[in-house]
């Protein structure tokens, strides 16, 4: 409680000593406004244009306003030896580092919904939705420092954040002009000088922090870097955020517990320092944080943004709904957002000096940030005494137009840090070859699988168990005339476990791992493709013991033809149908929206494929109209397949043949079949051979894994 008391008091008499100063910042107005249209009347007479200021100055802040009615601009033309000592400048212009993002006239709305006639047709509703603008023509300016995003909920603070960062949904629209130092770019360009920190801690649980680091560095860091180069950056990483002493714990999952929320919102804004960004945006750092690790993660922030080495600096830019009063002094500069308009910016320091010559005074004791966002968020009717009155439109209006009449207005320049453009933008280094980025993540995927061996082994146990029981129910089948009814459900069987448990082990973990590849690909850390060739070769990998110990109990205990040649065969369509319906799975968990639809298809998928399996509806019996689904189903050609291999070349004997009595002359006796090849032609097995069959079950695979990449790649929801 004393604490606070001292840092209340200490905030006070900051702004005591600023209140001293109230009419000598009052004169710098005045001087200023008079030499403002001296210089305007000089432009007016001049065939040539001033030089543009680079240090933007005024109070000392700047203000990039976006009022509600229209959007106020000035441009200040004259050289830096006109500016007063008691001028200074938001704009951190000294580092060599400083990348300048400017915006002018930006304009954020929802892309508007064109009406459904079938979906209106069947519910008689109007599906149709108007666009919603977000962003309401503003313009402004970032260059160094630690900058705040303020504003109430719904102000359009992750609106404009995601905007600069091109982060944008695609259902939005974006009109108007962004320059980074003095030139248009795109999210790819971006991306190469610019780190994000999104609001969730996405991250792999499985993959301690150090490895985490480390395999990012690999990925994200030049291709000219050595080894040694990158550990000591992650080195560098773990020392700068204070995570040395938890570099060997798991990140942990739901299920099992790791580091605390700080260590990972900490690990996420290391896993983007690692390639020295010059620009850093965080969407709400401090959410799901107590105030004590909030504070630390912003001092943490603080120090990176004003970093002794030159090369280190970064300026760095967080949405933040209502910080304390110690997170809001670490701050350089603010941006004050109301319904979409920019209510102030520039200076954190001048913000209430601003505020108290716009008649809002902060009184004594209170919050900075709690009071500028009380004057722009008046409270609600509900929220207020009966005796007093509500705030009208035209009074929120008035007090929009009283902050906009204490800040000298501005006109943003876009051409601002073209000279910097060419020293920072160009001969980028590149990041690691294709080869390497699917050497690094194959690497990452077995680190990863290594520690789930809990779900491996009770693969492999699921296996066991199955192989057994199915086994023993078809124990030692022989050779006999009743080995023919038991046969065919035992090879079908044992082909229709092995896919569908292969398959609901895909469709369930896949949608958290797609999510993290979309957060990782927006940082520009893979290719989607390399990610992809690594991700199949892991899996199949670790995919493989499965099948192959399944064919191993399951072929000698039944009692199959003993042959080698045979055996392998057994094997080899077990090991392709799990791949088959492991990609069918991916097919469907890559084009679906959530997990809940993809099981939905997935049993779907599952229940038309056991059915035209080829056991309940013979090929030679299929009805035509039915015939294009037949071929659909991988089950069908695995399980033909198996039948093939052994059915061919069994002889089987005549043993156990019955006689039924039909009376007193004649008797009925079962029609013998000596060999297996009989089977195949009464059955129409015989309208395609075993190599037909595997290259079918392999064109499944390449078509099955070909629909998931692209729904990785081109899919972002």
């Amino acid at each position: 409680m004393e604490n606070n008391e001292a840092d209340i008091h200490s905030l006070h008499t900051e702004s005591s000593d600023e209140s001293n100063k109230g009419h000598k910042l009052s004169s710098s107005i005045q001087k200023q406004k008079a030499e403002m249209k001296q210089l305007s009347r000089d432009k007016s007479t001049s065939s040539e244009s001033f030089p543009v200021v680079s240090a933007i100055t005024t109070i000392p802040q700047v203000s990039y306003i976006s009022s509600p009615s229209s959007t106020l601009y000035s441009h200040y033309h004259s050289t830096r030896s006109k500016l007063s000592d008691q001028q200074s400048s938001i704009i951190d212009l000294k580092s060599h580092r400083s990348t300048i993002l400017v915006w002018k006239d930006l304009t954020v709305s929802t892309r508007e919904k064109k009406e459904n006639p079938l979906y209106r047709c069947i519910t008689s509703k109007n599906t149709e939705t108007e666009s919603k603008r977000l962003l309401h023509s503003v313009s402004g300016v970032i260059a160094g420092g630690l900058w705040a995003v303020m504003g109430p909920s719904g102000s359009g603070k992750s609106t404009l954040l995601n905007t600069l960062a091109c982060r944008l949904d695609v259902n939005t629209v974006v009109e108007g002009e962004m320059r980074l130092n003095g030139a248009p770019y795109r999210n790819a360009e971006l991306k190469r000088i610019s780190g994000y920190v999104m609001q969730d801690d996405l991250l792999n649980g499985y993959l301690t922090v150090e490895e985490t680091l480390m395999f990012t560095a690999e990925l994200r860091l030049p291709r000219i870097f050595t080894q040694k180069q990158r550990e000591e950056r992650v080195e560098e990483a773990l020392t700068d955020l204070n995570l040395v002493h938890v570099r060997h714990s798991l990140i942990g999952i739901q299920s099992k517990h790791g580091i605390s929320g700080s260590e990972r919102k900490r690990l996420c804004v290391g896993m983007q320092l690692l390639n020295r960004p010059q620009l850093l945006f965080l969407d709400e750092p401090t959410t799901g944080l107590d105030s004590v690790t909030a504070l630390d993660l912003l001092y943490i922030l603080h120090g990176l943004a004003h970093g002794k080495i030159q090369e280190k600096a970064i300026t760095i830019v967080c949405s933040i709904h209502q910080p304390q009063t110690k997170i809001f002094n670490l701050f350089d500069s603010i941006i004050l957002l109301k319904d979409g308009h920019i209510a102030y910016q520039g200076s954190r320091k001048q913000s209430t000096e601003i505020f108290r010559n716009a008649g809002f005074a902060c009184p004594l004791y209170t919050n900075p940030a709690d009071h500028i966002l009380d004057v722009i968020t008046p409270p609600k009717n509900a929220q207020l005494n009966n005796d007093v009155p509500s705030k009208s439109l035209e009074r929120k209006n008035s007090t929009m137009e009283a902050l906009l009449e204490a800040q000298p207005p501005l006109i943003v320049d876009l051409k601002m840090g073209t000279d910097r453009h060419t020293d920072q933008m160009t001969n980028l280094p590149q990041n690691p070859s294709w080869f390497k980025q699917v050497h690094i993540l194959f690497r990452r995927n077995i680190r990863e699988q290594t520690r789930k061996l809990v779900i491996l082994l009770f693969s492999i146990v699921h296996g066991i168990i199955m192989g057994t029981v199915i086994a023993f129910v078809f124990f030692n089948i022989g050779t006999t005339q009743t080995s023919i009814v038991r046969r065919e459900p035992v090879l079908f069987f044992a082909v229709l476990n092995q896919g569908v448990f292969a398959a609901l082990k895909v469709i369930n973990s896949y949608p958290f791992e797609r999510t993290l590849i979309l957060r990782e690909r927006a940082s520009g850390t893979y290719f989607a493709s390399a990610y992809y060739i690594a991700r199949l070769f892991s899996d199949l990998l670790f995919q493989l013991p499965v099948p192959m110990i399944f064919s191993c109990i399951v072929y000698f205990i039944v009692g199959f033809q003993p042959i080698a040649g045979k055996f392998f065969l057994f094997m080899l369509f077990n090991i392709l149908c799990s791949i088959t319906s492991t990609s069918m799975a991916l097919m469907i968990s890559a084009l679906c929206r959530t997990t809940s639809l993809s099981v939905t298809i997935l049993a779907m998928a599952l229940e038309v494929t056991r059915l035209f399996g080829g056991i309940y509806i013979a090929p030679s019996r299929l009805p035509k109209y039915l015939s294009w689904v037949d071929a659909l189903s991988y089950v069908k050609y695995t399980f033909v397949g198996v039948t093939l291999s052994e059915l061919q070349g069994l002889k089987l004997s005549c043993q156990g043949l019955k006689s039924f009595v039909f009376n007193a002359t004649y008797n009925i006796t079962e029609t013998c079949i000596h060999r297996g090849e009989e089977l195949i032609q009464e059955r129409g097995y015989d309208y395609i051979n075993i190599g037909g069959c595997i290259a079918v079950l392999l064109s499944f695979i390449v078509f099955y894994r070909t629909i998931a990449f692209l729904g990785v790649r081109f899919l972002k929801h």
